[in-house]
Protein backbone atom coordinates (compact mmCIF):
# COMPACT_ATOMS: atom_id res chain seq x y z
CA UNK A 1 0.00 0.00 0.00
CA UNK A 2 1.22 3.52 -0.80
CA UNK A 3 0.13 6.71 0.94
CA UNK A 4 -0.56 9.89 -1.03
CA UNK A 5 -1.36 13.13 0.82
CA UNK A 6 -1.76 16.21 -1.31
CA UNK A 7 -2.96 19.73 -0.51
CA UNK A 8 -4.89 18.66 2.57
CA UNK A 9 -6.37 15.37 1.29
CA UNK A 10 -5.01 11.85 1.69
CA UNK A 11 -5.51 8.34 0.28
CA UNK A 12 -3.76 5.00 0.70
CA UNK A 13 -3.74 3.03 -2.56
CA UNK A 14 -3.07 -0.61 -3.46
CA UNK A 15 0.35 -1.66 -4.67
CA UNK A 16 0.63 -1.16 -8.40
CA UNK A 17 -1.41 2.04 -8.55
CA UNK A 18 0.52 4.97 -9.96
CA UNK A 19 -0.44 8.67 -10.19
CA UNK A 20 -1.40 9.46 -13.78
CA UNK A 21 -2.33 13.11 -13.11
CA UNK A 22 -1.51 15.51 -10.29
CA UNK A 23 -3.34 18.82 -10.00
CA UNK A 24 -3.53 21.39 -7.24
CA UNK A 25 -6.88 19.95 -6.11
CA UNK A 26 -7.01 16.63 -7.89
CA UNK A 27 -5.36 13.24 -8.31
CA UNK A 28 -5.84 10.41 -10.78
CA UNK A 29 -4.41 6.89 -10.59
CA UNK A 30 -3.81 4.09 -13.06
CA UNK A 31 -3.33 0.36 -12.55
CA UNK A 32 -1.72 -1.67 -15.33
CA UNK A 33 -2.20 1.28 -17.73
CA UNK A 34 -5.95 1.41 -17.04
CA UNK A 35 -7.74 4.19 -15.13
CA UNK A 36 -8.31 3.17 -11.53
CA UNK A 37 -9.40 6.23 -9.54
CA UNK A 38 -10.12 9.94 -9.91
CA UNK A 39 -10.32 12.35 -6.97
CA UNK A 40 -11.12 16.06 -6.96
CA UNK A 41 -11.84 18.39 -4.07
CA UNK A 42 -12.33 21.99 -2.97
CA UNK A 43 -13.60 23.94 0.01
CA UNK A 44 -17.19 25.19 -0.12
CA UNK A 45 -18.72 27.91 1.99
CA UNK A 46 -22.14 27.41 3.58
CA UNK A 47 -24.41 24.45 2.94
CA UNK A 48 -23.56 21.55 0.65
CA UNK A 49 -26.09 19.70 -1.52
CA UNK A 50 -25.30 16.12 -2.50
CA UNK A 51 -28.16 16.12 -5.02
CA UNK A 52 -26.83 19.20 -6.83
CA UNK A 53 -23.38 17.66 -6.91
CA UNK A 54 -24.78 14.46 -8.44
CA UNK A 55 -26.63 16.53 -11.08
CA UNK A 56 -23.41 18.35 -12.03
CA UNK A 57 -21.65 15.00 -12.25
CA UNK A 58 -24.39 13.66 -14.53
CA UNK A 59 -23.75 16.51 -16.98
CA UNK A 60 -20.13 15.40 -17.21
CA UNK A 61 -21.10 11.81 -18.03
CA UNK A 62 -23.36 12.32 -21.05
CA UNK A 63 -22.59 8.86 -22.41
CA UNK A 64 -22.98 7.08 -19.09
CA UNK A 65 -25.95 5.91 -17.09
CA UNK A 66 -25.28 7.49 -13.70
CA UNK A 67 -27.46 7.09 -10.62
CA UNK A 68 -27.20 8.00 -6.98
CA UNK A 69 -27.66 5.01 -4.68
CA UNK A 70 -28.30 4.47 -1.00
CA UNK A 71 -26.16 2.45 1.39
CA UNK A 72 -28.55 -0.51 1.14
CA UNK A 73 -27.84 -0.70 -2.60
CA UNK A 74 -24.04 -0.66 -2.39
CA UNK A 75 -21.67 -3.64 -1.92
CA UNK A 76 -21.09 -4.57 1.75
CA UNK A 77 -17.39 -3.61 1.64
CA UNK A 78 -18.32 -0.18 0.24
CA UNK A 79 -20.89 0.34 2.99
CA UNK A 80 -18.27 -0.51 5.63
CA UNK A 81 -15.91 2.04 4.06
CA UNK A 82 -18.63 4.71 4.25
CA UNK A 83 -19.16 3.88 7.93
CA UNK A 84 -15.44 4.45 8.60
CA UNK A 85 -15.64 7.82 6.90
CA UNK A 86 -18.68 8.75 8.98
CA UNK A 87 -16.70 8.00 12.14
CA UNK A 88 -14.20 10.68 11.08
CA UNK A 89 -17.00 13.21 10.48
CA UNK A 90 -17.24 12.88 6.69
CA UNK A 91 -20.70 12.63 5.13
CA UNK A 92 -21.10 10.76 1.84
CA UNK A 93 -23.56 9.87 -0.89
CA UNK A 94 -22.71 7.10 -3.35
CA UNK A 95 -23.33 6.81 -7.07
CA UNK A 96 -22.77 4.21 -9.76
CA UNK A 97 -22.29 4.65 -13.48
CA UNK A 98 -22.02 2.47 -16.54
CA UNK A 99 -21.04 2.87 -20.20
CA UNK A 100 -20.83 0.36 -23.05
CA UNK A 101 -17.23 -0.48 -22.11
CA UNK A 102 -16.78 0.16 -18.40
CA UNK A 103 -18.53 0.79 -15.12
CA UNK A 104 -17.70 2.55 -11.90
CA UNK A 105 -18.67 3.43 -8.37
CA UNK A 106 -17.96 6.60 -6.46
CA UNK A 107 -19.11 9.03 -3.81
CA UNK A 108 -19.47 12.70 -3.15
CA UNK A 109 -17.94 13.55 0.23
CA UNK A 110 -18.39 16.51 2.54
CA UNK A 111 -16.80 17.41 5.86
CA UNK A 112 -19.05 19.98 7.59
CA UNK A 113 -16.30 20.82 10.08
CA UNK A 114 -13.89 22.11 7.41
CA UNK A 115 -16.07 22.72 4.34
CA UNK A 116 -14.07 20.21 2.31
CA UNK A 117 -16.09 18.76 -0.56
CA UNK A 118 -14.70 15.91 -2.65
CA UNK A 119 -15.69 13.71 -5.55
CA UNK A 120 -14.07 10.29 -5.78
CA UNK A 121 -14.80 7.62 -8.37
CA UNK A 122 -13.33 4.23 -9.20
CA UNK A 123 -13.24 2.33 -12.48
CA UNK A 124 -14.36 -1.27 -12.02
CA UNK A 125 -12.99 -3.85 -14.46
CA UNK A 126 -13.21 -6.95 -12.25
CA UNK A 127 -13.99 -8.15 -8.72
CA UNK A 128 -10.54 -7.17 -7.44
CA UNK A 129 -11.11 -3.61 -8.62
CA UNK A 130 -14.31 -3.47 -6.58
CA UNK A 131 -12.49 -4.67 -3.46
CA UNK A 132 -9.66 -2.19 -4.04
CA UNK A 133 -12.18 0.63 -4.48
CA UNK A 134 -13.81 0.00 -1.10
CA UNK A 135 -10.46 -0.41 0.67
CA UNK A 136 -9.15 2.83 -0.84
CA UNK A 137 -12.30 4.80 -0.05
CA UNK A 138 -11.98 3.82 3.62
CA UNK A 139 -8.55 5.50 3.77
CA UNK A 140 -9.75 8.92 2.59
CA UNK A 141 -8.69 11.60 5.08
CA UNK A 142 -9.18 15.36 5.43
CA UNK A 143 -5.98 16.95 6.79
CA UNK A 144 -6.93 20.53 6.00
CA UNK A 145 -7.80 21.69 9.52
CA UNK A 146 -4.63 20.86 11.44
CA UNK A 147 -2.06 23.33 12.75
CA UNK A 148 0.43 21.48 10.58
CA UNK A 149 -0.39 19.80 7.28
CA UNK A 150 1.36 16.66 5.99
CA UNK A 151 2.12 15.80 2.41
CA UNK A 152 3.33 12.53 0.91
CA UNK A 153 4.12 11.85 -2.74
CA UNK A 154 6.32 9.35 -4.60
CA UNK A 155 7.85 7.92 -1.43
CA UNK A 156 8.63 11.32 0.12
CA UNK A 157 6.83 12.95 3.03
CA UNK A 158 7.01 16.14 5.06
CA UNK A 159 4.90 18.35 7.29
CA UNK A 160 4.40 22.11 7.03
CA UNK A 161 2.67 24.85 9.00
CA UNK A 162 -0.96 25.32 7.96
CA UNK A 163 -0.34 28.96 6.97
CA UNK A 164 1.67 27.78 3.96
CA UNK A 165 -0.30 27.28 0.74
CA UNK A 166 0.61 25.03 -2.17
CA UNK A 167 2.10 27.16 -4.96
CA UNK A 168 3.75 25.20 -7.79
CA UNK A 169 5.09 21.69 -8.25
CA UNK A 170 6.99 19.56 -10.76
CA UNK A 171 7.80 15.84 -10.78
CA UNK A 172 10.39 15.24 -13.47
CA UNK A 173 12.63 12.16 -13.62
CA UNK A 174 15.51 12.83 -11.26
CA UNK A 175 14.15 16.13 -9.96
CA UNK A 176 11.05 16.76 -7.85
CA UNK A 177 10.08 20.26 -6.72
CA UNK A 178 7.20 21.30 -4.47
CA UNK A 179 6.83 24.98 -3.60
CA UNK A 180 4.66 26.49 -0.87
CA UNK A 181 3.86 30.11 -0.12
CA UNK A 182 3.13 31.97 3.10
CA UNK A 183 1.85 35.53 2.56
CA UNK A 184 3.34 38.17 4.81
CA UNK A 185 -0.18 39.22 5.89
CA UNK A 186 -1.61 35.79 6.76
CA UNK A 187 -5.12 37.15 7.39
CA UNK A 188 -5.21 38.25 3.73
CA UNK A 189 -4.09 34.84 2.47
CA UNK A 190 -7.26 34.25 0.48
CA UNK A 191 -7.14 37.60 -1.32
CA UNK A 192 -4.08 36.89 -3.48
CA UNK A 193 -3.00 33.86 -5.54
CA UNK A 194 -0.26 31.77 -3.96
CA UNK A 195 3.15 33.24 -4.68
CA UNK A 196 1.92 36.80 -5.25
CA UNK A 197 2.81 39.76 -3.06
CA UNK A 198 5.18 39.95 -0.08
CA UNK A 199 5.70 36.66 1.72
CA UNK A 200 7.90 33.62 2.14
CA UNK A 201 8.59 30.74 -0.23
CA UNK A 202 9.14 27.22 1.12
CA UNK A 203 10.72 24.83 -1.39
CA UNK A 204 11.20 21.07 -1.15
CA UNK A 205 13.44 19.39 -3.72
CA UNK A 206 14.69 15.91 -4.40
CA UNK A 207 17.53 15.14 -6.85
CA UNK A 208 18.68 11.69 -7.96
CA UNK A 209 20.85 9.75 -8.41
CA UNK A 210 23.15 11.43 -5.93
CA UNK A 211 26.13 9.25 -6.85
CA UNK A 212 26.02 10.52 -10.44
CA UNK A 213 25.21 14.14 -9.61
CA UNK A 214 27.94 14.60 -7.02
CA UNK A 215 30.73 12.38 -8.37
CA UNK A 216 33.80 13.98 -6.72
CA UNK A 217 32.14 17.37 -6.17
CA UNK A 218 31.64 18.51 -2.53
CA UNK A 219 27.98 18.87 -1.60
CA UNK A 220 28.42 22.58 -0.78
CA UNK A 221 29.85 23.28 -4.25
CA UNK A 222 27.09 21.28 -5.92
CA UNK A 223 24.40 23.16 -3.97
CA UNK A 224 25.75 26.57 -4.97
CA UNK A 225 25.97 25.53 -8.60
CA UNK A 226 22.77 23.55 -9.16
CA UNK A 227 20.12 24.49 -6.61
CA UNK A 228 17.60 26.81 -8.24
CA UNK A 229 17.24 28.84 -5.03
CA UNK A 230 20.83 28.60 -3.84
CA UNK A 231 22.04 31.39 -1.55
CA UNK A 232 24.00 34.31 -3.02
CA UNK A 233 27.76 34.46 -2.56
CA UNK A 234 27.28 36.93 0.31
CA UNK A 235 25.69 34.19 2.44
CA UNK A 236 28.06 31.60 3.86
CA UNK A 237 27.18 27.97 3.24
CA UNK A 238 28.77 25.47 5.60
CA UNK A 239 28.80 21.70 5.62
CA UNK A 240 30.56 18.53 4.56
CA UNK A 241 30.05 15.73 2.03
CA UNK A 242 26.68 14.70 3.50
CA UNK A 243 24.97 17.92 4.65
CA UNK A 244 25.14 21.69 4.23
CA UNK A 245 23.19 24.66 5.54
CA UNK A 246 22.97 28.44 5.46
CA UNK A 247 21.02 31.27 7.05
CA UNK A 248 21.37 34.93 6.11
CA UNK A 249 20.21 37.93 4.12
CA UNK A 250 19.94 37.48 0.36
CA UNK A 251 18.99 41.05 -0.59
CA UNK A 252 19.04 44.27 1.38
CA UNK A 253 19.55 48.00 1.02
CA UNK A 254 18.62 51.12 2.90
CA UNK A 255 15.42 51.43 0.88
CA UNK A 256 14.54 47.74 1.37
CA UNK A 257 15.12 48.10 5.11
CA UNK A 258 12.87 51.18 5.30
CA UNK A 259 10.14 49.43 3.28
CA UNK A 260 10.67 46.17 5.19
CA UNK A 261 11.45 44.39 1.95
CA UNK A 262 14.70 42.74 3.00
CA UNK A 263 14.93 39.21 1.53
CA UNK A 264 16.02 36.47 3.93
CA UNK A 265 17.25 33.03 2.93
CA UNK A 266 17.66 29.82 4.87
CA UNK A 267 18.36 26.34 3.60
CA UNK A 268 19.52 22.83 4.29
CA UNK A 269 20.63 20.19 1.78
CA UNK A 270 21.70 16.63 2.55
CA UNK A 271 22.26 13.20 1.03
CA UNK A 272 20.09 10.29 2.10
CA UNK A 273 21.29 7.03 3.60
CA UNK A 274 18.93 5.15 1.28
CA UNK A 275 17.43 6.08 -2.06
CA UNK A 276 20.68 7.54 -3.48
CA UNK A 277 19.19 11.04 -3.46
CA UNK A 278 19.84 14.63 -2.44
CA UNK A 279 17.11 16.38 -0.46
CA UNK A 280 16.84 20.10 0.16
CA UNK A 281 14.56 22.48 2.02
CA UNK A 282 14.84 26.22 1.35
CA UNK A 283 12.92 29.25 2.56
CA UNK A 284 13.37 32.74 1.17
CA UNK A 285 11.29 35.86 1.34
CA UNK A 286 10.32 38.89 3.38
CA UNK A 287 9.76 37.01 6.65
CA UNK A 288 12.59 34.83 8.02
CA UNK A 289 11.51 31.36 9.09
CA UNK A 290 11.87 30.85 12.87
CA UNK A 291 14.80 28.54 13.52
CA UNK A 292 12.78 25.86 15.34
CA UNK A 293 10.01 25.80 12.73
CA UNK A 294 12.55 25.46 9.94
CA UNK A 295 14.32 22.66 11.83
CA UNK A 296 11.04 20.83 12.38
CA UNK A 297 10.19 21.08 8.68
CA UNK A 298 13.61 19.71 7.65
CA UNK A 299 13.39 16.85 10.12
CA UNK A 300 9.95 15.90 8.80
CA UNK A 301 11.20 15.68 5.20
CA UNK A 302 12.27 12.11 4.44
CA UNK A 303 11.75 8.95 2.43
CA UNK A 304 8.83 6.88 3.64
Amino acid sequence: MAEFIWNGVGLTTPDGWEPSAIERDGLAFENNDRPACELKWNVVQGSFSFDKHIKRLTKGHKNAALNGVGEDETPPAWTIALEKLAQSGIRAKSFIWQTDVTRGIGATLHNPATGLAALIQFFIHNEQDAADAAATLATFRDYSAGKTIPWAMFGLKARIHSEFRLDTFSFKPGHYTIKYWRPKAVKKAGQLPAGKGPGTHLIFERYAPASVLLKDKPLTDWALEYLEDAPPESVEIIGDDTAALWNGIAKTSLLRAILRRTIYTQGRVWTTDGGNAILSVITHGHVPAPEQIFTDICESYEFV
